[in-house]
């Protein structure tokens, strides 16, 4: 893999979910170190507290975390990616939403309700090119 790929995770973790069961089951799933994450307290809609859990990896953590997601991702949803991943990459990189709620169960599920943010950035110099290197690097089935 390109040693310039980039994972950005992002999960908002409201007042009613288990802050702790979340992050724990992201950390020993995806084999991460709990200082990967910048921790930010928000207030959402009615004062609600908010907390926004971001990681960015880069290099040898980043090719981890991909290898691992790909290789847990249930199998229908992979191929559902691989049908939808020209609508998935935009300039910002692929764009995934796994399910929250799976995550703590242990599974990555794709789910675009109440879910982990995740985008992988792939240096791709030749726009037309998009998918084709996204498929070939993160071994994508066609």
């Amino acid at each position: 893999m390109s040693n310039h790929i980039e994972v950005k995770i992002q999960i908002i973790i409201h007042s009613t979910d288990d802050f702790n069961k979340i992050s724990n089951a992201l950390v020993n799933l995806f084999n991460l170190d709990p200082d990967d994450f910048k921790i930010q307290s928000l207030t959402g809609h009615f004062e609600n507290p908010i907390t926004m859990l971001t990681a960015i990896l880069r290099r040898t953590k980043a090719e981890e975390f991909i290898s691992i997601f790909f290789s847990k991702i249930n199998k229908n949803d992979l191929g559902t990616l691989s049908e939808t991943l020209d609508e998935k990459i935009t300039s910002a990189g692929l764009k995934i939403r796994i399910s929250k709620q799976e995550i703590v169960m242990g599974k990555i599920i794709l789910n675009d309700r109440d879910a982990i943010k995740i985008t992988i950035t792939i240096p791709v110099y030749v726009k037309k090119n998009l998918a084709k290197i996204y498929r070939q690097t993160l071994k994508i089935p066609q």
